[in-house]
């Protein structure tokens, strides 16, 4: 896959879901997954390893803050 297929199956996701340009980015789920790793382990140096960084100050840049609490789906 080249980086323009990906782009374009990445906008095409993204405008069918509604979601605006401006709202959310590819560049977002490298965020998103740092956050997801650092909560889930309950250690930022883990995220920091995921994300390659070199310091814990630049991973820290990277986690985002959930608003809302995070459930479990229901059956």
């Amino acid at each position: 896959m080249t980086v323009a297929m990906l782009r374009g199956r990445f906008d095409l996701a993204r405008e069918a879901a509604g979601v605006a340009k401006s709202e959310f980015q590819m560049r977002d789920l490298r965020a998103k997954a740092g956050t997801d790793k650092a909560e889930s382990s309950g250690d930022i140096m883990q995220a920091k390893d995921q994300l390659g960084h070199t310091t814990v100050v630049m991973t820290e840049q990277y986690i985002r803050n959930r608003k809302g609490k995070k459930v479990s789906p229901t059956k």
